[in-house]
């Protein structure tokens, strides 16, 4: 049986901020970078070594989707 409901919107839990910045593993691409990262939910962290032409993030960070990680360059 079908209910004459009309749904207007977005769900509550869709992210509706638009783009955001690029992650620092995906910048600068070109060079060689030095990128931290933390995992705020399990508190793992590490620090990823990138060579020229690396734009992948953390396996951690692709294996745990509901995750939330912080990345930072550095200096």
């Amino acid at each position: 049986m079908a209910r004459n409901e009309r749904v207007v919107g977005a769900a509550e839990n869709v992210d509706m901020s638009g783009p955001s910045e690029p992650e620092p593993y995906e910048v600068a691409v070109d060079e060689r970078r030095v990128v931290s990262a933390y995992c705020c939910t399990c508190e793992e962290e590490t620090t990823l070594f990138l060579e020229v032409g690396e734009d992948s993030p953390w396996e951690h960070d692709e294996k745990n989707a509901s995750h939330v990680v912080d990345y930072w360059r550095e200096a």
